[in-house]
């Protein structure tokens, strides 16, 4: 009897186990307040009762008359069917009711503080998702008031808010100080909704808009002033219209914490953090920042890789040592520990962690900060790469982005012996993906033992590192609609552009000069060897294309080494350490994904080197560095089929140096880029610019560094 009593016991614990499990399976669909901006207003998806303003921000906290957006995601599940709503719960007298059935959005206008709760059904599936309506309460923009109840670390945020753009703006505006020409500063009543706290008229719950309209300042403030072309024109550090607002007005009249939180006024009073919001979506950003086409950042940022995030699920989002860079969770946390993440895993949820985007909040401080656009660094941790490279630069806003976009493989430790006579990998075949900042520096690619061209670089003197290409700032459109942002798309090759607004090549025209598309910058000579010089993308590609030749291939004619190792893979590579470092090579010229835009200079002398091709690059040659520029006599002279042109550099300076013939006909450009200081050396293959043989005979080479130039004879005799 007790053995019966003992099996029936655990069968009961069993049930009681699987049985979470299987109501787990059960909630495979999720339900989001989701934010609503601008330009997702017209958007049918939406759903959408008509304006005046619908403005949402996404946040747990909505503002008591406003509107709160819910939207089903089915987490990749099958759930099918049409979804079936409910509002399961709200404060006591309230007569809200949800704005539509058997819709995946649905909207709901709370009218009464306190909670409420929104459930959806869709496939016997179902999930909730609670908000809570409170009222604002301004913040002052006096240095000791705010939110004093979380101390030394709100007085520390509130002295940073203070000297950012969101705390200022709105009174800059209202006194002359934006946008300021002959003494006046331009500001638009339209500019006022995203520049005050909680903008909207027609809910009464202490926002900004609501508060002037009840005082009649929303229709009085601008009278007097000259209007031209949308604007008010508002005498510089004329403070007489900003006087117009009472006390209470001046509170809301920022972007203040209340902005990216949600109305805090019961907060305040019960202390509760359930009735405040905090979140990385972007949708707290886009409820101004995806607005008209002059304050565009959210709408490009909305359609980049960072805001889709296709590698923040389970397979990368899941692992801790993904996290730091495929989740904006993660990626906080690598910041704040200094790059250890070793107590990353004791902190993570992947239910609620796991998929976090890399949004505005993640890259930006909206709490402000000293660096350029409120960056929450401009550095890379330590100064160092993740394959232990020390970066010859320490700041510069670029450098940001170098925190993930380089890999975290080290080349010394993973081309490596590990088990003679097998050169391998433990488990790629390569470098992680988007080694750009790796190959932005010149490091971290298999050199073959050579270090002289560690360090070698192109872009090495942009100010801005990736954002001064990838950011470009405010342009006029093409088709004449006005001035745009589209910068953070941070892509380089978005059609958007060229057919709108600009092309993304026009950065490129700087040092470039006016091109229609990248693979206008020629090569300076032929990369390939196909026997003409083309774009330097073609020529990277040509190259490409040479060492995939050369390298063991998978079933599907790909480089092996894309995914795990396999022991055929294993096989193909045993004793063959120019293989495993090809394979390297291959890899990570073409994961940087630039096709060597990002540092011409290396990808081609990696490729060369892979190939075992000699390099018509500039050569260090030993020796103290010269007091004066000098150009030497080649050598052998006269010679078949190559010379090799020394010359001096007492600094670093651009150089050119040109081959002619004896009518003065331009034959080839040999250099023509930045060379540091030292003793140099350059070899001539005897080709013009077209990369065909040139016929024996004298010829003049002409070397210009500077205010120095020089020319000398040589002859090619066959």
């Amino acid at each position: 009897m007790r053995r019966i009593a003992t099996v029936c016991l655990v069968l009961l614990l069993g049930a009681l186990l699987i049985a979470p499990m299987f109501d787990a399976a059960a909630q495979l669909i999720k339900v989001k307040n989701i934010g609503r901006s601008l330009n997702s207003m017209t958007a049918p998806v939406k759903g959408s009762p008509a304006p005046p303003w619908n403005i949402s921000t996404g946040l747990r906290a909505v503002g008591t008359n406003s509107r709160a957006y819910f939207w089903i995601d089915t987490l990749g599940s099958s759930a099918a069917g049409t979804p079936s709503w409910t509002l399961t719960s709200k404060p006591a007298g309230s007569t809200a009711t949800l704005d539509s059935t058997g819709t995946w959005i649905n909207s709901i206008k709370v009218d009464l503080l306190g909670e409420y709760v929104v459930s959806a059904t869709v496939g016997g599936k179902n999930a909730s998702d609670t908000i809570y309506a409170s009222t604002y309460t301004g913040v002052s923009t006096a240095a000791n008031a705010g939110c004093g109840c979380h101390g030394a670390a709100a007085t520390a945020i509130k002295t940073s808010w203070l000297k950012s753009k969101h705390a200022s703006i709105f009174f800059k505006g209202m006194t002359g100080n934006l946008e300021m020409e002959l003494g006046k500063g331009a500001y638009a009543a339209a500019c006022i909704k995203c520049h005050t706290t909680g903008w909207d008229p027609t809910a009464n719950n202490n926002n900004f808009g609501y508060q002037v309209k009840q005082t009649g300042w929303d229709t009085t403030w601008y009278q007097g002033l000259q209007f031209y072309n949308g604007d008010y024109w508002i005498p510089t550090n004329d403070s007489s219209k900003w006087n117009l607002l009472t006390v209470g007005q001046k509170t809301q009249g920022t972007i203040g914490c209340e902005n990216c939180h949600g109305p805090s006024a019961d907060h305040k009073a019960n202390a509760d953090k359930n009735m405040i919001g905090k979140s990385l979506d972007a949708d707290v950003c886009n409820q101004c920042h995806d607005g008209s086409r002059r304050h565009s950042l959210g709408t490009w940022f909305n359609i980049s890789l960072h805001a889709k995030l296709p590698t923040g699920g389970a397979a990368e989002g899941g692992r801790s040592n993904c996290q730091p860079c495929h989740t904006g969770k993660g990626f906080l946390y690598y910041l704040d520990h200094n790059k250890d993440t070793t107590g990353l895993a004791a902190v993570w949820k992947v239910a609620t962690d796991a998929g976090t985007p890399i949004s505005c909040q993640v890259c930006h401080d909206p709490h402000g900060n000293d660096n350029p656009g409120m960056l929450r660094t401009v550095s890379v941790k330590g100064d160092t790469l993740r394959n232990g490279y020390v970066l010859p630069v320490k700041t510069g806003a670029g450098l940001f982005c170098a925190n993930c976009h380089s890999s975290r493989y080290s080349v010394k430790v993973r081309v490596r012996q590990n088990t003679p006579p097998y050169f391998g990998f433990t488990s790629r075949f390569g470098p992680h993906e988007n080694p750009q900042a790796d190959m932005f520096f010149g490091s971290n690619g298999y050199q073959f033992g050579d270090s002289t061209f560690t360090g070698l670089a192109t872009h090495l003197g942009l100010e801005g590192q990736c954002v001064t290409c990838h950011m470009q700032g405010r342009k006029n459109r093409l088709d004449g609609g006005g001035n745009i942002l589209p910068n953070h798309s941070f892509s380089m090759t978005d059609t958007t552009f060229a057919t709108g607004v600009y092309k993304p090549t026009d950065v490129c025209g700087t040092c470039h000069g006016e091109i229609e598309d990248f693979d206008g910058i020629k090569a300076f000579y032929d990369y390939d060897r196909n026997g003409k010089i083309e774009g330097a993308e073609t020529e990277i590609a040509g190259l490409l294309a040479q060492v995939k030749a050369i390298l063991p291939k998978d079933a599907n004619g790909e480089v092996i080494g894309s995914g795990s190792v396999t022991a055929a893979d294993s096989a193909k590579i045993q004793g063959r350490l120019d293989l495993v470092a090809g394979i390297w090579n291959y890899r990570f010229v073409l994961n940087d994904g630039s096709m060597g835009a990002h540092n011409t200079k290396y990808a081609v002398r990696l490729l060369y080197k892979t190939l075992g091709w000699t390099p018509l690059f500039v050569k260090e040659v030993a020796g103290a560095v010269p007091t004066e520029y000098a150009l030497s006599q080649n050598y052998p002279n006269p010679f078949n089929p190559s010379t090799i042109i020394r010359f001096a550099l007492p600094k670093e300076q651009h150089v050119k140096l040109d081959v002619y013939d004896m009518s003065g006909s331009l034959v080839k450009t040999i250099l023509n880029e930045s060379i540091r200081a030292g003793n140099k050396e350059v070899t001539w293959d005897g080709t013009n610019a077209s990369g065909t043989k040139v016929a024996s005979g004298m010829y003049l080479y002409r070397l210009q560094a500077g205010d120095f130039s020089s020319v000398k004879k040589m002859i090619l005799l066959k």
